[in-house]
């Protein structure tokens, strides 16, 4: 909810093969009115969706032609900023892509998630696609985290097929974090851990927080903020009168510990695996990442620089891939992952003026 994520790159795909070069990427921050309807779209009515479906796509034109300055583009995948998710049941993405693909002379792919909700599956998490392309062909298993809102991971076998990849969200991610920061200290976020850093760990909140059962839910799963947000900061704040730091540590915390145990708990071949690549906002939480570290001793915990990719900007390299793998007819879904009873193409495309779908 915080702005625009950009990313432009060469991309060559080929089935189970994938070969690139990230050539630019920036983070577009929205203004402060617009981070207002966004959040205001959560829970508002049909009138305001389709107001922030109409001026987010706008924004999405405006800022992709700044960070592109004329060089010119193939194609954008873009997908949008989800405003509503429940498993298996529904999902809604808004931002207009009509003014993309006019602006930018270029189509768009977007809806990434409806195809896989139309099979069986929960349409996501999308990322394990990506992580599969991108470790597959390493020598040991490898698990990968993706801290964005919300937290999920990838596990790969070594040597093996898109079936056999595990993917899942285990709880939340910054968006908890991120709550619990405004609501307690009037700040967007909790740079460098700097207010969570200031508090010690409340183990009767900690408990419960595990408890609760989307943690101890088993794959496939996805969750967002209806689950781990801004409802349940403001519940916690009345049942736990404890220092505000205290409260946010809590909720770092509980964010590790609870990746940490989906990994234990639901990852068969965990016992093997000695390295976390995580990627995401995540990264730059210094006491979430040595909380990681913690949970899980013995492996190295590390970033996506390790694969070439950017930790700010590989969601956004995300939407490049699935949006050529949508070209060219290839699924970008992961069936052991949503819980989809097959393989298909994500993605619908608009046309730009001149073009045909």
């Amino acid at each position: 909810m915080d702005g625009v994520d950009a990313c432009l790159a060469r991309i060559t795909l080929s089935p189970g093969q994938l070969r690139f070069k990230i050539l630019d990427c920036v983070m577009l921050p929205f203004e402060a009115d617009l981070k207002a309807a966004i959040a205001g779209a959560l829970t508002g009515g049909a009138e305001d969706l389709a107001a922030l479906h109409i001026r987010l796509g706008q924004v999405y034109a405006q800022d992709a032609e700044r960070f592109l300055k004329g060089r010119p583009i193939d194609l954008v995948g873009c997908h949008g900023q989800t405003v509503a998710h429940r498993d298996g049941r529904f999902t809604l993405q808004v931002g207009a892509t009509a003014p993309l693909s006019q602006r930018l002379g270029a189509p768009v792919v977007s809806g990434f998630r409806d195809a896989d909700l139309a099979v069986g599956g929960n349409g996501a998490p999308l990322m394990p696609y990506l992580d599969w392309l991108l470790c597959q062909s390493r020598s040991s298993p490898t698990v990968t985290l993706n801290l964005g809102g919300v937290a999920n991971i990838s596990a790969i076998p070594s040597d093996t097929g898109r079936l056999d990849v595990l993917g899942f969200d285990t709880g939340p991610g910054m968006g908890l974090i991120d709550e619990a920061a405004q609501r307690l200290f009037d700040s967007p976020f909790d740079r460098d851990g700097g207010y969570s850093a200031g508090g010690v760990i409340h183990e009767g909140l900690l408990a419960e927080l595990m408890g609760h059962p989307f943690i101890r839910r088993r794959p496939p799963k996805s969750t967002g903020r209806n689950e781990f947000g801004g409802t349940l900061v403001q519940q916690l704040v009345v049942r736990f009168p404890i220092p505000p730091a205290d409260l946010l540590r809590t909720l770092v915390y509980f964010t590790a510990r609870s990746i940490a145990y989906n990994i234990r708990q639901f990852v068969k071949f965990h016992r093997s695996v000695d390295i976390l690549i995580v990627s995401g906002g995540g990264v730059r939480h210094p006491l979430l990442m040595a909380d990681l570290q913690a949970e899980l001793p013995g492996w190295d915990v590390v970033t996506s620089d390790t694969l070439g990719i950017d930790p700010d900007y590989k969601e956004a390299f995300l939407m490049a891939v699935l949006a050529v793998a949508h070209i060219q007819g290839m699924a970008g879904n992961m069936p052991g992952v949503t819980g989809a009873t097959n393989s298909v193409v994500l993605g619908q495309r608009t046309a730009s003026p001149g073009l045909t779908t």
